[in-house]
């Protein structure tokens, strides 16, 4: 079964919402990327928050048959990737966040 862009997103935005993650943002990239159509961040509480959330990811994107590419970051846990092929994870800490603000990165992207 493979599930398309919009179901992949919301199993990842349900995901974090579930383990109360903060300030979900979807961008939607596709014009500005070769290699994904969207990407979504959020904002785990603590080191540890963040890397439970982005393990759940994994784990429920596995379950439901998506491609996990790979998981960077959990060494340190400020700031953990979690790629879906199609769509890429970044859930970081607030200090993170606020410090690389990677929305505006991608600021000509579609916003969810």
């Amino acid at each position: 079964m493979s599930l398309n862009l919009e179901q992949q997103l919301s199993v990842v935005s349900e995901t974090i919402d579930e383990l109360k993650g903060e300030d979900i943002v979807t961008l939607k990239v596709l014009d500005q990327s070769a290699d994904i159509e969207a990407i979504v961040i959020a904002t785990g509480r603590s080191v540890q928050h963040v890397r439970g959330i982005a393990n759940n990811i994994k784990i429920e994107a596995k379950r439901l048959g998506m491609k996990v590419s790979g998981v960077e970051g959990t060494e340190t846990g400020h700031w953990v990737l979690v790629d879906l092929a199609e769509v890429v994870v970044h859930i970081m800490t607030e200090k993170t966040r606020e410090f690389y603000k990677l929305e505006r990165l991608w600021s000509g992207a579609e916003n969810d």
